[in-house]
């Protein structure tokens, strides 16, 4: 297991400049960049949020009030996805062009990309403890309050990286993705 504490992430800006991101970890790149991507964001204003061609994006909310995105699909009518609430994963397609409206000021959020056709993923945020059994990486952040990780502690803001299995118990709320691999 590999633990990434908050002092570790990597700050850049948004890939279309208009935001501050903090880069957790990546999976293995290629040609079109990373295959996964697991980040944390930081939203201060209505913004237009960078496109990824070709991935999928599961968005966690876990600072603010809530958010409106407006999605305008080039095919279709547009889309209005609420995230009212903090710590419920939304997934949506990141190629698509996505404006970010906050409903009372700044948030942060938690991003996993997943390229189509390299990854998947499934999310889910615990607020008691688990047993996660999958082949395949297991991505954990602690979204709220402390968690422990197979005897590892991660206080809020910490995540980690593990394989296979992993047990954990959380004070708060701890967001636990499995990727697939096609």
């Amino acid at each position: 297991m590999r633990i990434i504490r908050k002092s570790e992430f990597i700050e850049g800006r948004w890939r279309n400049g208009m935001g501050v991101s903090w880069d957790i970890a990546s999976g293995p790149a290629s040609s079109e960049g990373f295959g996964w991507r697991f980040a944390t964001a930081l939203i201060e204003r209505d913004v237009p949020f960078s496109r990824y061609p070709g991935a999928d994006r599961i968005f966690t909310l876990f600072e603010g009030e809530g958010v409106d995105l407006d999605l305008t699909p080039e095919a279709g009518a547009p889309l209005s996805l609420a995230v009212p609430r903090l710590f419920v994963p939304c997934l949506f397609a990141s190629d698509v062009p996505a404006f970010c409206r906050l409903r009372q000021g700044a948030c942060r959020a938690l991003n996993l990309f997943t390229r189509r056709e390299r990854w998947s993923a499934a999310a889910d945020v615990l607020s008691s403890g688990a047993e996660i059994a999958h082949p395949g990486p297991i991505l954990l952040f602690a979204l709220k309050g402390a968690a422990d990780v197979d005897g590892h502690a991660l206080v809020e803001g910490d995540a980690a990286i593990a394989a296979e299995h992993v047990t954990a118990d959380t004070e708060g709320f701890l967001f636990a993705a499995r990727l697939f691999a096609p």
